[in-house]
């Protein structure tokens, strides 16, 4: 029988092979579900060292918690998503990496310098309270309050319970959300520009969901007093859902043109806001507008941070030719 002594130093030995494994697994293919951190793309090496030191010299700082490259969760993640490494998602203010695309944006938008506070998205490595929130509690946010640093499935990694409440939020690649081009194994400059731009991805259901777990004072569509419908913005429901009741227009927003949509006809517009698809199944149907569009809570926010207050998609809060554009695209007065 194995002491406790051995029988650790043989669990060690397997979390070391299956580390070398998941490094040396075959590579050249497109990732799917949480694209990087997971399964094929887990590299050990990425994040850890294995004895403190490296070219036979002590890490400098270190040894690090965990054997880490870097002494914080954001300052690890960050060495590489701050646009030092081109082939890797840029999601620190300033990012250039999509300006050349079609949308000039990412998915996600990105975070203010880990410390600061931030008034256009969420906030890193300062404790702050939950905005939206029941319980109005305070945390430090860091990139492992969202995102499972091993992977797990979900897509991006995202985390299935965030509130730590036993819930299991699924957020599937091909079921909840579709992408046009997966990020290539190696990764490439291009390949992680077309991954994570903007008009890649489309969305079916479940994102509400996610977001509301942890600002649940969203988690539902709270009915006013007549002639409104709701206290608060409506989620997850269709452009037409009260038809014909003149609050929203689905005839502009179909065509894409119109008050709020960029182009002749309104040239203080801007890019087709994201929206769920819930008759989605494949990438072609997912992104196309129709009656049934619903609007959720990335259609207004940035799941990072934006150029504008509160992570929003355009100037609202900042006014301007240009404040009411995202709402013109549904709302066409």
């Amino acid at each position: 029988m194995e002491s406790d002594e051995e029988a650790g130093y043989s669990v060690s030995k397997i979390a070391i092979v299956l580390c070398i494994g998941l490094s040396l697994a075959p590579q050249g293919a497109n990732l799917m579900a949480g694209s990087w951190h997971t399964a094929g793309s887990l590299r050990c090496g990425d994040c850890h060292i294995q004895h403190g030191s490296e070219n036979n010299q002590p890490l400098p700082g270190g040894p690090f918690v965990y054997l880490l490259r870097k002494t914080t969760i954001n300052e690890l993640c960050l060495s590489c998503h701050d646009g030092t490494d081109a082939t890797a998602p840029d999601i620190v203010d300033p990012v250039q990496m999509y300006q050349a695309t079609a949308t000039g944006e990412s998915s996600a938008g990105y975070f203010a310098m880990p410390g600061i506070n931030n008034p256009n998205g969420h906030t890193l490595d300062l404790m702050v309270a939950t905005p939206l929130q029941t319980g109005a509690s305070t945390q430090v946010l860091t990139c492992a309050s969202c995102h499972a640093v091993h992977g797990n499935g979900n897509y991006r990694n995202l985390l299935e319970d965030p509130m730590n409440n036993g819930g299991s939020i699924g957020l599937s690649l091909g079921t909840n959300v579709f992408e046009a081009a997966s990020p290539p194994d190696p990764p490439t400059v291009s390949g992680a520009v077309a991954a994570y731009e903007r008009s890649n991805v489309a969305y079916v259901s479940n994102y509400s969901g996610w977001c509301v777990s942890c600002h649940d004072l969203l988690a539902a569509n709270n009915q006013s007093t007549l002639p409104a419908h709701f206290s608060g913005h409506p989620s997850d429901v269709s452009l037409n859902a009260f038809s014909p009741a003149p609050h929203t227009d689905p005839t502009p927003w179909r065509l894409g043109d119109g008050q709020g949509f960029v182009g002749p006809n309104d040239p203080d517009g801007i890019s087709r806001v994201p929206f769920l698809n819930p008759q989605g199944v494949d990438i072609a149907t997912a992104r196309t507008a129709t009656e049934y569009s619903q609007v959720f809570c990335l259609s207004c926010h940035k799941a990072h941070g934006s150029s504008h207050q509160k992570s929003v998609l355009w100037p609202l809060f900042e006014g301007g030719p240009a404040f009411i554009a995202g709402c013109q695209q549904c709302h066409n007065k």
